[in-house]
């Protein structure tokens, strides 16, 4: 089947973007106002930022705030929630906040859930924020709201771009070891399949879960380390914090950073060698996967590395 481009032989919709202000979700937000059958609603706490969008129309909404979300949920088609609490505050945010939208989104009558889950979530209970993404899948479903899981791995990319920072010295920061391979994604390429889930024209795409990915597969730490070498010419040098170190700190961590511990237990559900996407449904429905090279070209670029 060749797929439809977004926006073409599709009901105009109104789509809200929840976690709008974030990192992936400002990128959502753009990829969806590239679409001129698409009217676009974003949601933050605060309103509009002063770099706003003109052409978006910002609301006021707190996933802990079940009134707010009725008020952001009126009149929406669709619903893309890009939005976590556990890097800002806290992991029950994710828990109660997700349950709250769930809720608002039934209660709304949406047509389309575009839920950002995680690769593998249902594997990883003992990970927090990887668990709260496959509690929420299950109460998405439960509520029988029509969704679209969009499951992402691990981001090559952040908004505070520690692995840049590093190899502008000619260094790579690796966890565990150089050798165990997971999967990856670049947020650009993220908010697009986003944005494309939410369009997506007619409902074939509904009730899917849907992995992201690169098309040559799962890539181990230095095997980007040598493809960012190579695009850079220099060979770089890979600083490893083992496994071990992970596996005594763990429980002791947990007692002083909610967070530290559940970016631990992130990092040793990696060792297991399951955080790895199946993208055949991405190419089906989103076009053809981009390769690790092309990806990194383009994170290279942008981070002005090149």
């Amino acid at each position: 089947m060749e797929n439809s481009p977004s926006g073409q032989n599709a009901t105009p919709r109104r789509v809200l973007v929840v976690g709008a202000t974030g990192f992936l979700g400002a990128k959502i937000v753009s990829n969806l106002l590239r679409d001129p059958a698409v009217t676009v609603r974003a949601m933050s706490r605060k309103g509009a930022p002063a770099d706003a969008a003109p052409s978006a129309e910002w609301v006021r909404g707190d996933m802990m705030d079940p009134a707010s979300l009725d008020r952001a949920l009126d009149g929406v088609d669709v619903v893309v929630s890009s939005a976590n609490g556990y890097m800002k505050e806290s992991i029950e945010i994710d828990f109660a906040g997700n349950r709250n939208l769930v809720e608002a989104a039934a209660r709304a009558r949406v047509q389309r859930f575009v839920f950002l889950s995680i690769v593998a979530c249902e594997k990883a209970a003992d990970v927090p924020h990887f668990h709260a993404k496959k509690v929420a899948e299950d109460l998405i479903k439960a509520a029988d709201v029509p969704y679209v899981f969009v499951r992402a791995p691990a981001f090559l990319d952040q908004s505070d771009d520690y692995i840049a920072k590093a190899v502008k010295g000619g260094k790579f920061y690796a966890v565990g070891d150089k050798s165990t391979c997971w999967s990856y994604v670049l947020t650009d390429d993220l908010a697009a399949n986003l944005a494309l889930a939410a369009t997506y024209p007619g409902n074939e795409i509904t009730g899917l879960t849907i992995d992201v990915g690169w098309r040559d597969g799962p890539k181990s730490q230095q095997d980007i380390a040598d493809t960012i070498g190579e695009l850079l010419g220099k060979r770089l040098k890979i600083w490893t914090v083992p496994w071990a170190v992970f596996s005594v700190l763990v429980r002791p961590v947990r007692l002083i950073s909610e967070l530290g511990y559940d970016l631990m237990r992130m990092f040793l559900f990696f060792r297991r060698g399951v955080f790895v996407s199946d993208i055949a449904r991405q190419e089906r429905f989103f076009g053809p996967a981009p390769s690790s090279s092309d990806a990194i070209a383009r994170w290279a670029h942008a981070n002005g590395l090149l």
